[in-house]
């Protein structure tokens, strides 16, 4: 099998022009790893089996598993107000009601991303900074994807452990299990053996663009690693016959909280669940373990089937990356690994027995640094987001909606509009990508 995947990756870097990639799978008792291509495109040198490679936001399977670890050892509970570690704050606190399991699960209702003038040199100063503008919704009422929870959940660690995040990782994940992690941007000196991101252009050429990632957002997406080494975390969700790592990271049940689907976590455009850590993917009548990760020019891709006893980890030094890994995830299916993964909805068809599709849904939604704008065009609307992405909206049944970006090279961004249950014809926040931006002046209700 190792041939037919190392043909496979080689295959999926060449068509989508990834300089660099690992791939590790772990499949009926046998791991199998291969690389392909150069780590740095100007240097030349080659991908090795050792090669760190920025995890992304895979980086936050591993803060949440050290979280497990201060839970099976009393020290913090999951469904505690994480107030009872960080200071009591005030009666407006963002923090609020807010525990250990909604940080993990993204339904603490916290803006993905803070704006650029946020502290973010310390984890201490960042989450001292939080203002009620930074929470979009009361806690344990609907999913939003943030960075801004994890960034929380890392100091968490840190009030627990009495040491920094990245120490914690030394000595309660590295040291304690064998596994290689490297931060991204160490204290003092770059990772051994880091590659180099990359940016590919229309014509398929790579250009080099460096690592960036702010202190403070560390735990939600600041370690870099091998895809063996994922693999042999991965191989800790499965049945302790699989473990490939010097020491456990935690005890089987409560590893398992990272995986149990937590109700309120609907992660419309991003996965078919979430638990307290892990996003959840289906293929057939089987629920993956998964994550997935970008960071400037690299991506990672993370998937255990703790029933099935697979792992799959791919890592690229490529923004072209994710079209990798959708090529890879069919021919893994051809080879027989029917691997979890998200597919995004049909404007046409999503959501129509669940939801009321609203009529006006014109206005400024908002998330933190993100926003996003619908406007009247041409008889219909235009959705026109921050970050540059912009396109004609077409809405289906259920509030679901689909923009076909020109400019971009026909890039779709998928959705769907959140009402409220007392004013279903008004949209009051939309979401994509696994977040929820709310119409301004407006809070996403209960329900939403």
């Amino acid at each position: 099998m190792r041939e037919a995947l190392s043909d496979l990756l080689l295959r999926s870097a060449r068509r989508t022009g990834v300089p660099g990639a690992q791939l590790a799978v772990y499949h009926r008792g046998e791991l199998h790893t291969c690389v392909t291509g150069v780590e740095d495109s100007a240097t030349g040198r080659p991908v090795a089996e050792s090669s760190f490679f920025p995890l992304g936001s895979v980086t936050k399977t591993v803060t949440a598993a050290l979280v497990m670890q201060l839970v099976e050892d009393g020290d913090t509970d999951l469904d505690a107000p994480v107030l009872d570690r960080l200071g009591s704050g005030s009666p407006d606190h963002p923090l609020r009601g807010v525990t250990a399991r909604h940080l993990l699960s993204h339904t603490a209702g916290l803006v993905s991303e803070r704006p650029a003038d946020a502290p973010a040199t310390s984890l201490r100063r960042y989450v001292a900074s939080l203002t009620p503008e930074d929470r979009i919704a009361p806690p344990g009422t609907v999913f939003s994807y943030s960075n801004t929870g994890y960034a929380v959940a890392g100091h968490l660690v840190e009030a627990v452990t009495g040491q920094d995040w990245w120490e914690t990782v030394e000595s309660h994940l590295c040291w304690s299990t064998g596994m290689e992690l490297a931060p991204v941007r160490a204290p003092r000196h770059p990772a051994p053996g880091l590659v180099t991101g990359h940016a590919v252009d229309g014509a398929g050429r790579a250009h080099p663009v460096g690592f960036h990632i702010e202190p403070a957002l560390a735990p939600a997406g600041g370690l870099a690693a091998s895809a063996a080494t994922l693999a042999a975390f991965g191989r800790a969700f499965l049945d302790p016959g699989h473990a490939a790592l010097d020491g456990e990271v935690a005890a089987p049940e409560v590893l398992g909280e990272m995986g149990r689907p937590v109700s309120v976590a609907d992660p419309f455009g991003l996965a078919d669940g979430w638990g307290a850590g892990w996003s959840l993917h289906l293929a057939g009548d089987r629920l993956w373990h998964g994550h997935d990760g970008t960071l400037d020019g690299a991506t990672c891709n993370l998937r255990v089937d703790p029933e099935g006893g697979t792992v799959v980890a791919l890592t690229t030094n490529s923004t072209t990356g994710v079209t990798a890994w959708e090529h890879l995830v069919r021919g893994l299916r051809e080879l027989g690994v029917d691997v979890g993964h998200y597919r995004q909805p049909d404007a046409a068809a999503e959501g129509a027995a669940t939801a009321t599709a609203p009529e006006r849904v014109t206005g400024h939604y908002g998330n933190g640094g993100l926003s996003a704008e619908v406007v009247h065009d041409r008889g219909g609307h235009r959705l026109v987001m921050s970050n540059g992405f912009e396109g004609e909206l077409t809405t289906g049944p259920g509030g679901a909606f689909r923009v076909v970006s020109e400019r971009h090279g026909g890039i779709s961004l998928s959705g769907r509009f959140l009402t409220d249950p007392d004013a279903p014809g008004r949209a009051t926040a939309l979401q994509y990508n696994g977040r929820t931006l709310r119409l301004s002046g407006l809070a996403v209700g209960p329900n939403a």
